[in-house]
């Protein structure tokens, strides 16, 4: 019975570290005041905003519409220095949700260059597509291709304190 119990734990054990995580192991380190604009549209259902870095001390954030805000880090920020993933990200809310937020690295996975930077629909569709080797995204279904091979986005772990997203690994 143990030599039985031993190997359903060492089988399990094994299974566990064969699976590929959905986290990526860039860093990142990004917050955020859901309660302003542009970050207010993260929570509404099937809205994605991107955030890129522009500069060192600032960061560039498209939102659901296509506009483009640019903000600088105040000196109190650039002490704790913000960290963008690969090639930036997506913040949202996946349109079919339980209301949690979904955050996925704006670069495509299969390419893996943070210059191959994902191209996210503005028409409420929840897709994003790769310039470079084509491949579509839904990012309202955990990141999946859609069109074209490969695994689904890089995500990122986040946590939520009243209004406050702070997203890290």
């Amino acid at each position: 019975m143990k030599k039985f119990l031993f190997t359903l734990l060492a089988l399990a054990i094994i299974l566990a570290c064969d699976s590929e995580s959905p986290y990526s192991g860039y860093s990142v380190y990004f917050k955020c005041d859901t309660a302003y604009h542009p970050f207010n549209q993260i929570t509404s259902f099937g809205q994605f905003i991107t955030v890129r870095r522009k500069t060192n001390k600032s960061y560039e954030v498209t939102d659901a519409n296509g506009y483009k805000t640019t903000t600088n880090l105040s000196e109190i920020e650039l002490r704790n220095p913000y960290f963008y993933g690969l090639g930036g990200l997506i913040i949202g809310t996946p349109s079919v949700s339980d209301g949690n937020v979904w955050v996925y690295d704006l670069a495509c996975p299969t390419c893996e260059a943070a210059r191959y930077r994902l191209d996210v629909s503005r028409d409420g569709t929840g897709l994003a597509t790769c310039p470079n080797c084509g491949n579509v995204y839904d990012l309202n279904n955990e990141g999946i291709p859609v069109k074209g091979k490969g695994r689904p986005l890089w995500r990122y772990r986040y946590m939520m304190y009243g209004t406050e997203l702070v997203i890290r690994n």
